[in-house]
């Protein structure tokens, strides 16, 4: 089985860009370091996108996870270009690609076209929003598109460069023309799931690619906001069960994307450091298995 070869490319983040000081970050495989807590700006209109990333960064958010695409990141861009650059972490996403032939040179529009859109020199994490339908028999276009990402991430368009949706074998796959070892890898994570969803989590760890959560709370069914377990933790420890599900996802060292127009639920989702939940109640999250989840929804392994 092939892997990614242990090195990582040498292209380092643009002049311009301080180390990273935040408090709850997590190191990637080529030192930068990314907030562990990102707030996600899928579903939002335009309006809604701008006035909740202007809101997001007043609270003291430093991480905006945005996507081509969400068509929505020029109001996106807006709200950023009110604040230094090197004061915010900035993830985005190009869609998948299945033309062999064509797969670079569109991918390389989508990532000008991000740039442009955001208003912005270069992104901090530029991620494949996931495989194309029908997953490896695209191979040789998923190869083709992580190149053209490659290719952004040594001009230091991006400081890091990863994947989202992707399972092993779509790893796999990259890994037989990557010269890049992907950083991130943005699945859908939540109690209910378990720790290691389809050994996909303890897949990337060995290949140093960091597990990143999307839809932490579920997929709307209330479960991990208003359910039993997580309010019954979440009432030992004065915290919400939505506070009790997001602290799971970190407590397992993943990076947590969340989603609110909320200022109090912003704020909420902020505080997941400084407490933990006990050996036993976390031993009982890690067990549950509603709600249903899949880590991604273009593969199953």
């Amino acid at each position: 089985m092939l892997l990614f070869s242990c090195a990582v490319s040498s292209a380092q983040a643009p002049a311009s860009v301080p180390p990273n000081d935040w408090a709850h970050t997590v190191k990637l495989n080529n030192g930068v370091a990314m907030p562990l807590i990102s707030l996600g700006t899928w579903q939002y209109s335009p309006a809604v996108a701008e006035s909740t990333v202007r809101l997001g960064l007043s609270l003291g958010y430093n991480h905006i996870d945005a996507a081509l695409d969400y068509k929505n990141q020029r109001s996106v861009g807006k709200a950023l270009a009110e604040h230094d650059r090197a004061s915010y972490f900035l993830t985005t996403k190009v869609p998948s690609r299945t033309s062999a032939s064509s797969a670079f040179a569109d991918t390389s529009k989508d990532l000008a076209a991000d740039l442009e859109q955001l208003g912005l020199s270069y992104v901090d994490l530029m991620l494949v929003h996931f495989p194309p339908v029908g997953n490896t028999l695209h191979c040789a276009a998923m190869q083709e598109q992580w190149r053209a990402l490659e290719t952004f991430y040594r001009a230091k368009k991006a400081r890091a460069i990863g994947v989202s949706n992707y399972c092993q074998s779509s790893l796999r796959c990259i890994a037989r023309a990557a010269n890049v070892t992907p950083a991130v890898n943005q699945i859908k994570y939540h109690i209910g799931m378990g720790p290691d969803p389809i050994g996909l989590r303890s897949y990337g760890d060995r290949l140093g690619i960091v597990t990143q959560a999307y839809s932490p709370l579920g997929d709307g069914t209330g479960e991990l906001i208003s359910g039993p377990l997580v309010t019954g933790i979440g009432a030992k420890h004065n915290k919400s069960g939505a506070q009790v599900s997001l602290r799971w996802v970190v407590g397992h060292g993943v990076p947590v994307s969340t989603k609110s127009t909320s200022a109090r639920h912003l704020t909420a989702n902020l505080d997941l450091f400084g407490w933990e939940v006990s050996a036993q109640e976390k031993e009982a999250l890690d067990a549950a298995t509603s709600p249903k989840g899949h880590p991604s929804f273009m593969c199953d392994a």
